[in-house]
C-alpha cells in the first residue's frame, strides 16, 4: 500500500516535471540559444534539445519509481532517416521512443498544433501535422529525406491490451515513397500503465516494468514495379506478422 501511494506521488511529480520543463525548455532555453545555430538547422537543433529532455524524464521517472524499464536493440534507433513503426499499448510509448531516437519527427493531430504547451515543440521541431493526407505523405518524405527519422504508430491510438495488431497503411507508404528501412519497435507494459482508457491516478498494484524490443530494419520492397498500394498492403501485412509473432511469444501487453 505504501508503494502504491508512493508511485501514485511520483506520478503526480513527474507530470509537473515534465509540464515545467517544457515550458522552460521551449520558452527559455531554445529562444536564448538557437540565435547562434543557422537557420538552415534550427529544426535538427530543437529535435536534439527535445531528445535530451526525453532522456531525462525516462532516468527521473524510474528514479522516482515509477516504472522499470529494459531496453534490447537501441543503437538501430539511432541511424537516420528511417521510418520507426510501434505498437501503442501506451502514453508513455512516445516519451521512450523520442528519448531513444536520434533526430525524431512524428506526425501530430491538428488540434495538438494549438496547445500553448506543446505548440512550440510542434513547430520549432518541424513535426508533420495531420492535416490533408497528400500533403501528410509529400511532408513526412521531404523530412525523411532531409535526415529526419519518422516515428510512426499505424494502429492509430493506444491500443488495449489483448486486441490483434491491425496496422493502417500509411506507414508503409511512407516507407516505399521515401524508399528507407523501417524499424519495428515492441513495447510490453506488465501490468498496464496508462494505456487506453486509464486515468494519471490508475496506479497498478505492482510497480510496471516495460520491455522495449527494437527489430532489425525491414526493407520497403516494390521492385516489381507494382502498385504502391499493393507494395504498401504487402509490407503492412509483413509488418504485422513481425508485432503478431512477438504477442505470440510475450503474452498480450498488460497480461
Amino acid at each position: 500500500m505504501l508503494d502504491r501511494g508512493w508511485r501514485l506521488f511520483a506520478i503526480m511529480v513527474n507530470y509537473l516535471v515534465y509540464g515545467l520543463g517544457s515550458l522552460l525548455l521551449w520558452y527559455v532555453v531554445y529562444p536564448c540559444t538557437a540565435w547562434r545555430v543557422p537557420p538552415e538547422r534550427r529544426e535538427v537543433y530543437a529535435r536534439f534539445l527535445s531528445r535530451g529532455a526525453f532522456r531525462f524524464f525516462i532516468r527521473f521517472t524510474a528514479f522516482m519509481g515509477m516504472w522499470r524499464y529494459h531496453i534490447e536493440g537501441a543503437e538501430r534507433l539511432e541511424k537516420p532517416g528511417r521510418v520507426i513503426i510501434a505498437n501503442h499499448p501506451s502514453f508513455l510509448d512516445v516519451v521512450l521512443l523520442f528519448a531513444l531516437t536520434e533526430n525524431a519527427v512524428c506526425i501530430v493531430k491538428p488540434v495538438l498544433a494549438r496547445v500553448p504547451l506543446v505548440r512550440e515543440p510542434i513547430r520549432r521541431c518541424g513535426h508533420v501535422v495531420a492535416d490533408e493526407a497528400e500533403e501528410v505523405l509529400r511532408k513526412s518524405v521531404r523530412v525523411i529525406r532531409e535526415g529526419a527519422s519518422l516515428i510512426l504508430f499505424p494502429q492509430g491510438t493506444r491500443t488495449p491490451a489483448g486486441v490483434r495488431v491491425r496496422f493502417h497503411r500509411s506507414a508503409a507508404r511512407i516507407a516505399l515513397e521515401a524508399g528507407v528501412p523501417m524499424v519495428p519497435v515492441y513495447f510490453r507494459y506488465q501490468p498496464s500503465l496508462l494505456g487506453k482508457g486509464e486515468q494519471w491516478y490508475n496506479v497498478p498494484s505492482t510497480r510496471p516494468r516495460v520491455q522495449v524490443l527494437v527489430g532489425e530494419e525491414i526493407l520497403p520492397d516494390n521492385a516489381g514495379g507494382e502498385p504502391l498500394s499493393l507494395s504498401s498492403r504487402k509490407l503492412t501485412r509483413r509488418l504485422e506478422a513481425w508485432f503478431e509473432v512477438l504477442e505470440y511469444d510475450h503474452g498480450s501487453v498488460g497480461r
